[in-house]
């Protein structure tokens, strides 16, 4: 049908079906046959013969405005489509906490280099299954996530959780710290990760007060300013300490249990038509 429009518009302008049919780039038959075609659709003759060209009927002219309005909205959606697919395939919307963010830096840079056309756009992890049933992130970075069954998830690495406190603290000058010990923690304890702070909550009532203070965060940035103004201690990513450990911070292992994160990589199970999500997995699985 859009083929046939496509044709009576053009005999339509060129007022012949000779000059038509060399625009089209096709015979005079074949443009022939489709208005012929078209005619049986309508229910009327669309043009009268008038010497060496056609005139267009009053059914015609009816027909004439309805099918310019049909290629402008197919032009329009061609357009649109094109858009979309190509802002999917250069962009990558990925959802991830203000904590992990800093161990990714290193993975996203080299990401970059090897994609440098895909831009990335970072979101803060809330509710990851629903972030991504709802397309609001095309790839989520954490450890805890909702199972579903259009939802697929990929093991990165295991991430051990460390204890970190300020330089005069009454346990600066230990390595290791047992979970049970953290009961006798007199200071308040900041957590960053959501799992385990549930984990510590079932673990001890006493633990589970110490984390009711009245400073509270979900940046790791922000802890560590904490940490480092006295206002309590922390519970952190090991490797993340370490990086801003110095004369004014110390890190202390916990132990029996050591707490340990799973970082894993979630994504839709069905992304084939966003090319940059399979880049990104493929990336990751390398």
């Amino acid at each position: 049908m859009f083929r046939q429009l496509e044709c009576f518009i053009q005999i339509c302008k060129e007022g012949s079906f000779t000059k038509a049919a060399e625009v089209l780039l096709m015979s005079q038959p074949s443009l022939s046959q489709q208005i012929r075609f078209l005619e049986v659709e309508v229910g009327s003759p669309l043009f009268e013969r008038v010497g060496r060209g056609v005139k267009i009927t009053a059914d015609g002219e009816i027909l004439y405005e309805k099918a310019l309005s049909v290629m402008r909205l197919i032009e329009e959606s061609k357009k649109e489509t094109y858009e979309l697919r190509y802002s999917r395939v250069n962009r990558l919307s990925i959802g991830i906490s203000p904590m992990d963010f800093f161990s990714f830096i290193p993975r996203f840079l080299k990401f970059h280099e090897q994609y440098p056309d895909i831009t990335l756009k970072f979101s803060s992890v809330e509710n990851t299954s629903q972030q991504l049933l709802n397309s609001s992130i095309d790839i989520g970075i954490t450890d805890k996530y909702t199972p579903n069954k259009e939802i697929h998830s990929m093991h990165l690495y295991k991430e051990e959780q460390a204890l970190v406190v300020y330089a005069d603290h009454p346990w600066a000058d230990r390595t290791v710290v047992s979970f049970q010990e953290l009961e006798d923690l007199e200071s308040s304890l900041f957590v960053g990760d959501i799992s385990l702070i549930e984990h510590l909550h079932t673990f001890s009532d006493k633990i589970a007060k110490s984390l009711q203070s009245k400073f509270e965060s979900t940046s790791t940035a922000i802890l560590l300013s904490m940490v480092l103004q006295k206002m309590g201690v922390a519970i952190l990513s090991a490797s993340l300490i370490e990086s801003f450990s110095g004369q004014q911070l110390k890190m202390i292992r916990l132990v029996n249990p050591a707490p340990i994160r799973e970082i894993k990589l979630v994504f839709k199970k069905y992304h084939d038509n966003n090319p940059s999500v399979q880049k990104c997995i493929h990336f990751f699985l390398e």
